[in-house]
């Protein structure tokens, strides 16, 4: 999962614990997304902002190279823990391929950060 997303998946949570006195599980915001996702038909919508546009067209240098080893660069990614059942699993296998997204991941990636409000400013404290 993209970092900022995680970021404001963490801002949601505690905003509403806040708010209601009670926290979401994750699992319980993965599913909010899903199913705000599936009830707004934005599926589709959301696989294409996953598309990672063609770097290669018309560059100076090739930037997909057979035999070219991957990168070891640090990606801004993490891990999100959530438990669904198998059924629940079955379910969302049956989604995102045909909404168009490259795997698992990426679908729950993108239903989040289509769901979650940005992330708040936060203050810069002043000096004296």
């Amino acid at each position: 999962m993209d970092v900022e997303v995680l970021e404001r998946f963490k801002e949601y949570q505690l905003d509403q614990k806040i708010r209601t006195k009670s926290e979401p599980s994750n699992t319980v915001v993965v599913f909010r997304a899903i199913n705000s996702a599936v009830a707004g038909n934005k599926l589709e919508q959301l696989s294409k902002l996953d598309d990672v546009a063609d770097e290669d067209a018309g560059g100076f240098l090739a930037i997909q190279a057979p035999g070219r080893r991957t990168s070891r660069e640090r990606r801004r990614t993490d891990q999100l823990s959530w438990r669904p059942t198998f059924a629940n699993l079955t379910q969302i296998d049956d989604l995102w391929p045909t909404a168009g997204f490259k795997d698992r991941s990426h679908f729950v990636n993108g239903v989040l950060d289509g769901f979650l409000p940005e992330l708040k400013r936060k203050r810069k404290k002043r000096r004296s």
